[in-house]
């Protein structure tokens, strides 16, 4: 039996969730037009961000993979902002509509809902709005998804209302995200490199299902021991 074949047999006899780990963990094929863009946007900030830098090519076409393995992903955050959706969801609206998700049994009266997208930790609840959560974690691996530049190979504008940085490797910012067929909204990405092959590398991704929209200077005011900022890079 081809590979591809095999392939086939398996989704319409149903992935065991470790058999969608593995799937979720490989790139997806994507448009050459998809991959020539993004590449050439990443040339272009490496380079704005490191004049002279001859490891910017090299560096961009490494990422690649990470921008295509992250549209499970991508399929998952954008699911509770279609247009026509109601502008406050529950945490069920929000397990009824995410893409994707393998949710785990819950009590008919529950307010959270844990599930997975392969690896990924998927979580709807309140805190204390609505909140689509996506994590990821492992020890000593770089992180492998890049969910903000395969937002933008599906042309949304994926704009930072804010960030800072714990030191390097580890940051936390605030993007609008407007998307054909979305309404505008807010999702935060925080994001850990290990420093070490013993240290956890993680990344969180989470989006207000009830559509509120931080300005810098209210995320300062909610935090105000955090060095937020525009620059963001």
């Amino acid at each position: 039996m081809s590979p591809r074949v095999m392939r086939r047999f398996l989704f319409v006899a149903g992935l065991s969730l470790t058999a969608a780990g593995a799937a979720l963990s490989a790139p997806v094929a994507a448009p050459q037009d998809a991959r020539d863009h993004f590449l050439s946007r990443c040339r272009e900030r490496t380079l704005a961000q490191n004049p002279g830098a001859d490891w910017a090519a090299s560096y961009c076409a490494e990422t690649w993979p990470a921008v295509t393995r992250s549209n499970p992903l991508v399929d998952a955050i954008l699911s509770p902002f279609a247009e026509g959706a109601p502008a406050a969801l529950d945490p069920a609206d929000v397990k009824a509509r995410a893409t994707g998700v393998r949710w785990l049994p819950a009590r008919p009266d529950a307010q959270a809902f844990e599930g997975a997208l392969g690896p990924v930790k998927v979580v709807a609840r309140r805190g204390p709005t609505t909140l689509l959560e996506l994590g990821w974690t492992a020890v000593g691996e770089p992180v492998p998804y890049e969910i903000v530049e395969a937002l933008r190979t599906r042309d949304a504008v994926v704009m930072p209302i804010g960030c800072y940085a714990f030191g390097a490797g580890e940051s936390n910012t605030v993007y609008r995200v407007e998307a054909a067929g979305r309404v505008p909204f807010a999702m935060t990405v925080y994001r850990r490199e290990a420093p070490t092959g013993s240290a956890w590398s993680s990344l969180t991704i989470t989006a207000d299902a009830e559509r509120h929209i931080p300005t810098l200077s209210g995320l300062k005011a909610a935090e105000p021991d955090s060095e937020w900022t525009a620059d963001c890079g």
